[in-house]
């Protein structure tokens, strides 16, 4: 490509060599001139056509097309030259020059269009992820199982790790242990001992009632009505036998259908043993019942516990294992003593509060029962701390005893002593012989019910006549 020179003053071209300009004679520098003069050095050409034709004929190898397409590679250096050159040289250059023709960096080949390129494989495996992620997610939505699963295992939840079969178990397991704190078992333990010993006969009754589980709860929490109604009646059998230390003991063993409704009566050649202990008896149970409704007995309840442990966690799946407590059973024991010459008695030994339906105040106001309540122990065991009963003689009963007394009294009342005394002294002189003679306050009130009996009175003057008094000290 060859470089054109120009005149400084008009710019017009100047032939090679010239030393003036031919349009305005100005002269031209030596430099210019030689410059001009100086053949231009070769500058490698473009193989390319000025239209560019990327066909290549089917007369021409493909290797030298190949060369050709290479050879603008090797003019990039005289491209470099010309953005050297100033620009209004490069703008008055003619159109017939090679560099002007602005299609080789204009135009493209027809074949230089981007050809599409197919997707890689990877894209495909990460879109059928996507997809199947997808897919499951959807699936895994539509079950709350398979929901709680994966928000346990994959999100890290670990409250969904509890499934709702977990949480039914849980809930029945928090319902045993508030069973085991609100209704805890109760029982009872007491010695009994009466007099006389040996006249008497006694009858002990177990009566049980029973409350609803809803009931209970109301009642124990919010102090609601006592719902509790009489369920059965048992008597209790007395025999007797020997204690691990040899010793004879009395024991009681209760019965619904007993052969007599009697516990003891003095008979020939049979004795009876007191104090007679008793013990474990219950005052407060759960009736339960298995998840099919079956009503359990404490031996029910034990061999379901046993096979339950032996079962473990397949346990859950068995409804029988869902032992539940559908009512509340609370006992209350009387006891019914006679003896020929005294007053019956009767004791009531009890949990409170009492059953509904039981009027403690009317029956202590008639003297014919008395309530005796159990006490709880620090070891959680209640028990009865004065379980001994003398019945009551009846005024006749007491004559002989009476009528010695008596005498005793009408031979202190003729000592010295006694006259020596002043009106307090003198009572309390009589009330210590009384005493002697194991008159209690109550035995003399009963004894002094004799003073308005006819029959008494006659016996008294029998008694009395021709009596003498033995010899006294300080007479």
């Amino acid at each position: 490509m060859t470089t054109p020179k120009f005149c400084s003053s008009c710019g017009a071209t100047l032939s090679a060599g010239a030393k003036f300009c031919t349009e305005c004679g100005t002269s031209v520098p030596t430099s210019v001139a030689a410059a001009a003069a100086a053949p231009a050095a070769p500058e490698p050409k473009p193989a390319a056509p000025e239209a560019p034709n990327l066909s290549v004929p089917a007369d021409k190898p493909a290797d030298k097309q190949a060369q050709s397409d290479a050879a603008p590679a090797k003019a990039a250096p005289a491209t470099a030259a010309v953005a050297k050159k100033p620009l209004a040289a490069t703008m008055l250059v003619g159109g017939d020059s090679d560099d002007d023709d602005l299609s080789d960096y204009l135009d493209l080949p027809d074949d230089a269009t981007a050809t599409k390129k197919s997707l890689p494989i990877g894209v495909f495996a990460l879109l059928g992820f996507v997809a199947v992620m997808i897919g499951g997610g959807v699936f895994i939505s539509t079950d709350e199982e398979l929901t709680a699963r994966f928000r346990c295992n994959i999100m890290g939840d670990r409250a969904a790790c509890v499934t709702e079969e977990d949480k039914l178990w849980a809930l029945d397991q928090q319902e045993k242990k508030e069973e085991m704190e609100l209704m805890a078992h109760h029982y009872g333990a007491f010695d009994l001992s009466f007099t006389p010993e040996a006249e008497s006969s006694f009858t002990l009754v177990q009566k049980r009632y029973e409350e609803s589980r809803a009931d209970f709860v109301k009642r124990i929490r919010e102090g609601a009505t006592d719902t509790r109604t009489f369920a059965e009646k048992k008597v209790g059998v007395y025999s007797t036998g020997k204690s691990v230390e040899g010793v004879i003991k009395g024991q009681i063993k209760f019965s619904k259908n007993p052969a007599t409704p009697v516990t003891f009566k003095p008979e020939q050649g049979k004795a009876l043993v007191l104090p007679l202990s008793l013990a474990d008896l219950p005052l407060l149970e759960r009736e339960q019942v298995d998840g099919n409704g079956k009503r359990l007995n404490a031996s029910d309840i034990e061999k379901l516990e046993k096979e339950r442990d032996a079962q473990g966690a397949n346990a859950r799946k068995d409804p029988r294992f869902r032992v539940k407590t559908k009512a509340l059973s609370s006992w209350i024991y009387e006891i019914h003593i006679t003896a020929t010459g005294f007053k019956p008695r009767s004791v009531v030994f009890y949990e409170m509060p009492l059953p509904p339906g039981i009027d403690q105040k009317k029956l202590e106001t008639e003297g014919a029962t008395t309530f005796r309540a159990f006490k709880r122990r620090p070891d959680g065991k209640f028990v009865i701390e004065n379980a001994t009963f003398d019945l009551l003689p009846e005024p006749r009963t007491l004559w002989t005893r009476y009528i010695q007394g008596l005498k005793e009294v009408h031979c202190l009342q003729k000592t010295k002593a006694y006259e020596a005394r002043d009106e307090q002294g003198r009572k309390d002189a009589e009330g210590l012989l009384w005493e002697q003679k194991a008159f209690t306050s109550v035995l003399m009130e009963i004894a002094r019910q004799n003073d308005a009996d006819p029959e008494w009175i006659k016996y008294k003057e029998e008694q009395f006549k021709g009596y003498k008094c033995p010899e006294m000290v300080g007479n």
